[in-house]
């Protein structure tokens, strides 16, 4: 009999709130109260979404049930139906990963035995973030700060958080070494370092860098070593492969993600022409500005060791002040998948807007990379005054042998579109959907790349930085 009544009474909270005694449970006349927070616990469906249970409250009629989305915390937004009455214990919403979430329940009363409505809501916080290792304070620098922090051993990544809105300065080159390190602002109100002359950060391991704006106009163009991200001159010797032609390979990702890049005179990311191969490398969200590079001979990202197996660029916007020189991505000419022990490898571009990005250079060299290995994918990007007005052939390596899937690719160059050399050559941009339009940017001087009204091929296709879409109103 026992049994009998705990089923019902767990059946109660499963199958939601009916004409049942066992809801009741002989509360009546009450002013009742939301779920305790801490009895509130979150977890994972096999889709991924975020699945939020609370214990049942007798004499309840339901819940009104609410997730929010608090990157904003002043600006809520929320993530399904507000105020959703529930009837039951549990409600499964969409997750989104890095995010921060606010749940909200209410405890309903039931008419039916004079119970009243909580008066009270619970609140309870989740987050999809990496927990943060350290809390780096305020008007920091980064320099001193890890000089005098030791990193603790850990084959975990690490996460150090700097706080919304906060000035931090690099003076000079901290390096990681073998820790795997994730570098986080604040997603919606972000941190700004400021790089000195001899400012680094330099890796040999995994690394994240996300949600920061990043001044870098002090480091000289005429520094070899001069770069956002700098790999480290003395790899962890854990990494080398001897038996794949002696590359320090780094299996986890590194990442530029959601950040704000300001005057970059050199180069973006250098390998310090140590033999390193990356794994995967991805520029996501980001929005890049060049100065007037002097290097003609150099990359923006120079693996002039090694190589990226797996490249991404996707939702970025890169663009010079002025026409620049140089090579965007290159690596060295021996860099291949399989010489690093991969079966595969690609270079994508996804929805990017390129302004003045080498000019009068090269968007990509990597003669290595012409394999049927690597697969080449450049879809929905804007390249305006890039490449030498050969992006494609460039990209692929001025040949058909990559396998490459190209799609609603805008091109524009010296105010023309340059079919006869972006589409017709044999290694041309042959998907049929290739075109050209002047995009009329906002104010691109001054880094603005919404798109012109009269642009009307580009707002069809969607392409570009999803950022510099015209609002419909």
């Amino acid at each position: 009999m026992l049994a009998m009544v705990v089923s019902l009474l767990l059946a109660s909270c499963i199958d939601g709130y009916k004409d049942d005694w066992t809801f009741s449970s002989g509360v009546s006349n009450t002013t009742l109260l939301s779920p305790d927070s801490t009895s509130v616990t979150f977890s994972k469906d096999t889709k991924g979404n975020l699945v939020v249970t609370w214990p049942v409250v007798y004499g309840a009629s339901g819940y009104q049930f609410t997730l929010y989305i608090v990157d904003d915390p002043n600006n809520p937004v929320a993530v399904g139906t507000e105020n959703d009455v529930i009837d039951g214990c549990s409600a499964t919403r969409a997750l989104k990963k890095n995010t921060k979430y606010q749940v909200k329940i209410k405890t309903l009363g039931d008419a039916k035995y004079n119970n009243k409505d909580a008066e009270k809501v619970t609140s309870v916080k989740y987050s999809t973030l990496l927990p943060a290792y350290e809390v780096i304070p305020d008007n920091t620098d980064l320099y001193e700060y890890f000089t005098n922090h030791v990193i603790p051993d850990s084959t975990k990544e690490l996460a150090y958080e700097l706080v919304a809105n906060g000035k931090y300065t690099l003076s000079g080159p901290v390096d990681f070494q073998k820790h795997w390190i994730t570098l986080r602002g604040d997603k919606v109100f972000h941190p700004t370092i400021t790089y000195g002359a001899s400012g680094r950060l330099r890796i040999t391991a995994g690394f994240t860098l996300e949600y920061v704006d990043v001044d870098c106009n002090a480091i000289g163009a005429d520094v070899t070593d001069g770069a956002l991200l700098l790999f480290s001159a003395n790899p962890d010797p854990a990494i080398l492969s001897t038996k794949n032609n002696s590359y320090y390979i780094i299996p986890n990702d590194i990442v530029l993600d959601q950040c704000n890049i300001y005057g970059i005179n050199r180069r973006l990311i250098y390998d310090a022409n140590v033999k390193y191969c990356l794994t995967t490398l991805t520029i996501s969200d980001c929005k890049i500005t060049l100065n007037a590079l002097n290097d003609a001979n150099g990359g923006i990202i120079y693996m002039q060791g090694g190589f990226v197996n797996n490249f991404v660029i996707q939702n970025s916007t890169v663009y010079g002040k002025t026409a620049t020189p140089g090579y965007f991505l290159r690596y060295n000419n021996s860099g291949r998948p399989d010489r690093a022990g991969f079966a595969s490898g690609a270079i994508n571009f996804y929805n990017n807007t390129f302004y003045n990005v080498v000019y009068s250079g090269q968007m990509g060299n990597y003669s290595g990379m012409n394999s049927a290995l690597v697969r080449l994918s450049v879809t929905q990007n804007i390249f305006v005054n890039c490449g030498s007005n050969a992006v494609i052939r460039r990209l692929s390596v001025s040949t058909t042998t990559m396998p490459r899937t190209l799609d609603k690719n805008c091109y524009w160059y010296d105010g023309v579109y340059p079919e006869a050399t972006e589409v017709t050559p044999i290694y041309g941009d042959k998907s049929g959907t290739a075109y050209g339009v002047d995009p009329t940017f906002a104010d691109p001087a001054n880094g603005n790349f919404t798109v012109g009204a009269s642009a009307t091929s580009i707002i069809t296709n969607q392409s570009g930085d999803p950022r510099w879409f015209p609002t419909v109103k």
